[in-house]
């Protein structure tokens, strides 16, 4: 943990070794949630009491709320991890306003040195959830990380007695942002649309020739990757990866979304 300095030396800089480099950092940091933070303060009790909202409204906002819990605690624990082998050479900050990224990581300047933004998967939410819609022109190539993590309600033991349940990662990964905007924009492209700016176009349905701006389709994780290029043997190493952890989700969801076919 102690190669940050080392690695943002670097000239140019390598994304993909700080992106493997932050994996394992957050592998860490997120064994450290489940063990101490979100069993103690994510907790709630069992769904015969404290049943889970239902309505499709209150889902999408609890969702939310937990996403951000487990941001302010995985980027805190991050935080710590970094101060410990770094002293106070470098922030691990949130971005003060709603804006791509969440997170700088600065040094003791506060200059921005890498942005991360993350995002917190539910196992049992479908895919409306779960989407990396940033405009290309936004992102930057060399600074530029996608973290990933995935959760799941996981019961609450005391003295081997279930008394409620609580948010646990079971999955997590740091990849260059770069990579999956370029998967994100060749899908597009299969499909026909285009990108004008900040502006998302895709075909008309039944005129291939009339544009329409994208109705949110664009982004969804698990469309991200068109399904034709699923097995190819040019896709980089990162958004196989990418591809890795939404089997992961799949095999804790109930339902399957993660199709072999493209979805339409």
């Amino acid at each position: 943990m102690d190669r940050l300095k080392e690695l943002l030396s670097k000239k140019p800089k390598n994304i993909e070794e700080i992106a493997l480099w932050m994996d394992e950092l957050v592998e860490i940091a997120s064994e450290n949630i489940n063990n101490n933070f979100s069993p103690r303060r994510l907790s709630k009790g069992l769904r015969s009491t404290e049943p889970l909202p239902t309505d499709t409204r209150q889902l999408s906002s609890f969702r939310t709320r937990i996403g951000t819990m487990l941001e302010y605690a995985l980027s805190t624990e991050l935080d710590r991890i970094i101060r410990e082998h770094n002293g106070d050479g470098f922030y691990f900050t949130f971005a003060v306003s709603h804006e791509y990224p969440d997170f700088y990581l600065r040094d003791n300047t506060l200059a921005r040195l890498l942005r991360i933004e993350m995002k917190a998967v539910d196992a049992d939410s479908d895919e409306q959830a779960a989407r990396f819609g940033v405009p290309t022109v936004e992102i930057e190539n060399d600074n530029d990380l996608l973290l990933l993590v995935g959760w799941k309600w996981e019961p609450l033991l005391i003295e081997e007695k279930e008394i409620g349940e609580y948010p646990h990662i079971f999955v997590s990964m740091v990849l260059p942002a770069k990579d999956i905007v370029s998967e994100r924009d060749k899908r597009l492209e299969i499909a026909g649309g285009k990108i004008e700016g900040r502006e998302v176009l895709v075909p008309k349905r039944g005129q291939s020739d009339q544009f329409v701006v994208d109705p949110g389709n664009y982004g969804k994780f698990w469309r991200l990757v068109h399904g034709s290029r699923r097995n190819s043997k040019d896709l980089a190493p990162s958004v196989n990866r990418f591809l890795e952890f939404l089997k992961i989700i799949d095999e804790q969801s109930p339902n399957s979304r993660f199709k072999n076919e493209d979805d339409k």
